[in-house]
């Protein structure tokens, strides 16, 4: 029979930023903490002795009230905000017939109005009216999504704060860019960045948290060196920092529970268990009933919830190492191309990003793509060079590829023309596409699918379903929620977090 060898306050089964969240404050809040990724905690693969990160999309939301809060507590806050800075170039909105190149923070619509769609007097006004109708929302959900009553176990869910702020939110009736026609292409350019940017699929995302993203978008967009990566690192390094451990290479084999509790995990390959008082499921929950938990022993609620959930679009993600003689002169570091169809619709939606490559006359083209939920990725990379040649981002381009890769097609490095180039014969470990979203009902303020708490004791959520459609912000909010059902934040002597000791 297996002992229980390692006894810890918390388990972190995953590596959902909103679990590394949680594992950071519990480690600085005195707590002995384990994390069990259970895949690239630091978002990041190796293919061919390259590292290349797994999501690309610009951290827009490191200056929100729940994303602060967190670095206050962790000490880290001077050194995200000194780090942390709008990008300083264009954007490009590439629609099907037409091009708007936009100035940092938006600056000059006014003019690429006036270029775009001369004959469109309301542009500029209903343009202004959208920032104003961004900047009441945030007015409402800053200091809600910073309060007390959000970040503690299962705050966000409870009927009093729900019916709080229900009716100071705006509406899906709103329509904040009237008089503009339903498929005018401004609205496609307002709301270009949103499936890049969170977790659910535009149809189910409440107005005010496509207000807030589409806002702290145009009002940057903002990101860090690293990216999410960056983001990671910081907290891996806060775990362990704060005497926390992080054992990559573990893999879970079942949940123990014991008078509906759960006491543990056991693990693959070994004799021994390890126990815990919490355990926070950081993943996507839908996983571990395909494994560590059986179904039969989920609370009905959250079985039903489970089973209301679908994957209703994906985001492919590949590299393509390119030489500056393969870029064009115009192409700005950031550009998003919309196909054809409904602003609703974001399959089809590819986001390019152009960073430093391995050698100064090189550059890598980050590429993000949004396929449907059961789209072969065979031939994905070349079709999709293919398509951003046609379209005059990446023209003529083909040649002058170095190499290019995914990390979710179990290909190896290729030309631009598909041809095998890797040394080895391996192409090694394939990674699942980030989803997007959609339930059997509306999630709760547009936002929220699964409370922290699962309704099993000492297990709790802090995963991308908890608040996916806050994007990152609602990664930190869950994380710091999960982390107050575990331990209150607490104020030592000699600490210089603003937080309050919790009776």
């Amino acid at each position: 029979m297996a002992t229980t060898t390692n006894h810890y306050d918390l388990i972190v089964l995953g590596s959902d930023i909103a679990g590394l969240v949680a594992a950071a404050l519990v480690a600085r809040r005195g707590k002995r903490v384990l994390v069990i990724p259970q895949g690239p905690a630091d978002g990041t693969y190796k293919i061919a002795g390259r590292t290349l990160p797994l999501r690309i999309a610009p951290v827009v939301h490191m200056g929100t009230a729940p994303t602060a809060r967190v670095w206050t507590e962790l000490g880290l806050a001077q050194q995200v905000r000194r780090l942390y800075a709008p990008l300083e170039h264009r954007v490009h909105v590439v629609l099907p017939d037409a091009r708007v190149d936009l100035t940092p923070s938006s600056a000059n619509v006014g003019e690429e109005a006036a270029r775009v769609w001369p004959q469109d007097e309301a542009v500029p006004a209903a343009w202004d009216m959208a920032q104003r109708w961004s900047a009441a929302t945030d007015e409402v959900l800053d200091p809600l999504l910073a309060s007390d009553n959000a970040l503690v176990g299962g705050g966000f869910w409870s009927r009093r704060f729900l019916a709080r702020v229900e009716g100071q939110l705006p509406a899906g009736t709103v329509d904040e860019m009237h008089p503009l026609p339903e498929d005018h292409d401004l609205r496609r350019v307002a709301s270009a960045a949103v499936p890049w940017l969170q977790h659910l699929h535009p149809t189910q995302l409440g107005k005010a948290a496509s207000l807030r993203l589409a806002g702290l978008w145009h009002r940057g967009p903002d990101d860090m060196p690293g990216g999410e990566a960056a983001l990671r690192t910081l907290l891996l390094q806060r775990i362990e920092l704060h005497s926390g451990e992080v054992k990559r290479d573990l893999r879970v084999a079942e949940l123990l529970l014991k008078r509906s509790r759960v006491v543990g995990v056991s693990l693959l390959g070994k004799r021994d268990n390890y126990g815990c008082d919490h355990l926070i499921v950081a993943t996507d929950p839908l996983r571990l009933l395909e494994g560590p938990l059986l179904p039969e022993l989920l609370p009905r609620a959250l079985q039903e919830t489970l089973q209301a959930v679908r994957v209703a679009a994906q985001r492919f993600v590949m590299h393509v190492e390119i030489g500056v003689r393969g870029l064009s002169p115009a192409l700005e570091p950031l550009a998003v191309c919309l196909p054809e169809g409904s602003a609703d619709d974001p399959v089809g939606n590819t986001y390019v990003r152009v960073l430093p490559g391995t050698a100064e006359d090189t550059r890598r083209v980050s590429i993000c793509h949004v396929v449907p939920p059961q789209a072969s990725t065979a031939g994905l990379r070349e079709r999709l060079l293919g398509a951003l040649d046609a379209r005059g981002v990446l023209p003529f381009c083909h040649e002058h590829v170095r190499w290019m890769h995914s990390p979710h097609d179990g290909r190896p490095l290729t030309d631009g023309h598909g041809h095998d180039i890797s040394d080895r014969a391996a192409p090694g470990t394939t990674h699942p596409m980030t989803p997007l979203y959609a339930v059997g009902k509306p999630p709760s303020l547009g936002v929220g699918v699964l409370s922290t708490e699962s309704g099993l004791k000492s297990m709790h959520f802090a995963c991308r379903l908890t608040l996916p459609g806050l994007g990152l912000e609602g990664e930190f909010a869950a994380g710091a929620a999960a982390a107050a059902a575990v331990v209150g934040p607490a104020r030592s002597p000699f600490s210089r977090s603003p937080l309050l000791s919790r009776a």
